[in-house]
């Protein structure tokens, strides 16, 4: 386990869900719920995300946090949009 995890693929398969997720987020019946800085911050964490493969920070405690700190934010101003769209 610890060897998939290092090799960054898991990171790699949620970056893919991520830029699915903005996909959805950029579809013009969506356009309207989601602001311009929930859209950029998940296509930032999708980038983060799939770039931990290629750059091999899955193995770094750093790359690590930094991943986790860029879905935290894309998944904050995510949680923002929705609570505006209920009102």
């Amino acid at each position: 386990m610890d060897r998939l995890l290092e090799s960054g693929i898991p990171y790699e398969i949620a970056g893919l869900v991520y830029f699915g997720f903005f996909l959805l987020m950029s579809s013009p019946r969506s356009a309207g719920r989601f602001t311009r800085r929930s859209r950029l911050l998940t296509l930032l964490a999708a980038i983060v995300l799939v770039g931990a493969v290629p750059l091999h920070y899955g193995a770094n405690a750093y790359g690590i946090a930094a991943m986790f700190g860029f879905v935290a934010l894309a998944m904050w101003a995510t949680w923002i949009d929705r609570l505006r769209s209920r009102r």
